[in-house]
């Protein structure tokens, strides 16, 4: 019966972090300010704290030796190349597939306020920058509101021929329950490990023609001593 109980109180903590709500609140304007939530907890990511106290001292940096940065170049992988990138795009796109599409639904914009005052020395430049903006946003939010869960938005652009610039100040908060975020890592994870054992195969053989030692030009010398 311990047993049953303990397993019990185990799946009941894994049932409430599954429905817990994680996310980040952005602010942005005078200052860029980031803050991640978890339930009701906060951390602020920016600004960073400036920590008071003593001031550490610098280490020296170690001297590498030759024989570990040989081995680190014969172990480390090639950058993926322009097709490979697109390729791995593809193959998580097409995993994800209706899971991330319920994840998307689920996504949480709440707040999403932004005021947006258009600015410059040029007049025509500030009309035209306002009719784009204006055109883009009644065209993209519609959208934007059939793929995410977007309670309440509020959107304010406008014009003003005196500002010396553009200015922009809102905020914006995201959350997700933490069931969708695992149900997308481990719909991506097999798709992903299969491109990066297929990238590691590719690229065996380049490593292995790094490795060989280049043939010595010895054929050159022998016909010169034949002619002397």
């Amino acid at each position: 019966m311990t047993a049953l109980k303990i397993l019990g109180v185990l799946l009941l903590v894994f049932l409430l972090l599954g429905f817990l709500r994680v996310g980040a609140l952005v602010s942005f304007g005078d200052e860029l300010r980031v803050r991640l939530r978890a339930g009701p907890f906060r951390l602020t990511i920016l600004p960073k704290k400036e920590k008071k106290g003593r001031k550490k001292p610098e280490k020296k940096p170690k001297e590498a030796r030759p024989d570990a940065e040989k081995k680190k170049k014969q172990h480390k992988l090639p950058k993926p190349t322009l097709p490979e990138l697109f390729d791995l795009i593809e193959t998580a796109l097409s995993a994800l597939g209706a899971t991330a599409r319920r994840a998307c639904l689920r996504l949480c914009v709440d707040p999403l306020e932004a005021t947006v005052v258009f600015g410059g020395n040029d007049p025509a430049q500030v009309a035209m920058a306002y009719g784009a903006a204006s055109s883009a946003l009644f065209t993209l939010m519609p959208k934007a509101e059939e793929c995410f869960h977007i309670p309440d938005p509020s959107l304010h652009l406008r014009m003003d021929y005196g500002a010396e610039r553009t200015t922009a100040q809102g905020k914006a908060g995201f959350s997700l329950r933490v069931c969708d975020l695992f149900a997308i890592a481990f719909t991506l994870l097999p798709p992903l490990v299969k491109w990066f054992l297929r990238f590691k195969k590719a690229h065996r053989k380049d490593a292995a023609e790094r490795k060989a030692p280049a043939p010595e030009a010895e054929e050159p010398r022998e016909k010169n001593e034949q002619i002397a």
